[in-house]
C-alpha cells in the first residue's frame, strides 16, 4: 500500500539521516537542520515521503525560497522571483518502480501549485536539474515556470528572461493553433 506524507523536514530530519548520504546535498541540508532546527535566510525545506508497505521508498524535497527578499531580481524593470530548487530522491532498491513520478506529480499538486497561484505581479520559477528535470517534465507543470539551466554560465537575461518568455509563448502559439 503507498501513501504520501507532506511536512516541512525539520520535522523528520532523524527518519531522513537514517538513510545515510545517498544524495550528498540532501544530506547537508539533514545535518543542518538536526543541529540548527532553521535553514538559513528564511529557506524552508518541505519533503513529500513515499512510504510502500511503511518503508520509505522516496521523496521528493522543495527548497522553498518563497519567504526570502533576495531571491527577486528586477530586470529590465520586470520582477523575477525565484521559489524554490527541485529535488528527488529514491531509496536505491525501489528505483525504477514509478515512484519517483508519482512524488513529481504530488510534489506539484501539494506544493508548486498552490505556490504559483499566489503570484500575479511576479514572474515566478522554480529551478529543476539533473534527474528532476525529466521527473518535472513528465508533470502538468507550465513549461513557463520550470527552469531547467540555471546553475549555468548563461546569463540571468539568457537563462531565465528569454526562457520564460519563449516559453510563454510557445504555449500562446499552442493555443492559438487550437482555435
Amino acid at each position: 500500500m503507498l501513501r504520501f506524507e507532506h511536512c516541512n523536514v525539520k520535522t523528520c530530519t532523524h527518519e531522513l539521516l537514517a538513510l545515510g548520504q545517498a544524495d550528498m546535498k540532501m544530506w547537508y541540508i539533514f545535518e543542518w537542520l538536526d543541529k540548527h532546527e532553521e535553514l538559513q535566510n528564511g529557506t524552508q525545506a518541505e519533503i513529500i515521503k513515499l512510504y510502500a508497505n511503511d518503508e520509505l521508498v522516496g521523496y521528493s524535497l522543495f527548497e522553498n525560497f518563497e519567504a526570502r527578499a533576495d531571491k527577486v531580481t528586477v530586470h529590465q524593470g520586470v520582477n523575477y522571483k525565484e521559489l524554490g530548487i527541485i529535488h528527488f530522491v529514491t531509496v536505491i532498491e525501489h528505483r525504477n518502480k514509478g515512484y519517483a513520478t508519482l512524488l513529481a506529480n504530488a510534489l506539484l499538486k501539494n506544493i508548486i501549485e498552490p505556490m504559483l497561484a499566489r503570484y500575479k505581479d511576479f514572474h515566478v520559477y522554480v529551478i529543476a536539474t539533473g534527474r528532476a528535470v525529466p521527473l518535472m517534465e513528465r508533470t502538468d507543470i507550465p513549461s513557463k515556470y520550470l527552469i531547467k539551466q540555471f546553475y549555468s554560465d548563461l546569463s540571468f537575461e539568457e537563462k531565465v528572461v528569454n526562457y520564460l518568455r519563449k516559453q510563454e509563448q510557445n504555449a500562446l502559439n499552442a493555443v492559438a493553433g487550437e482555435i
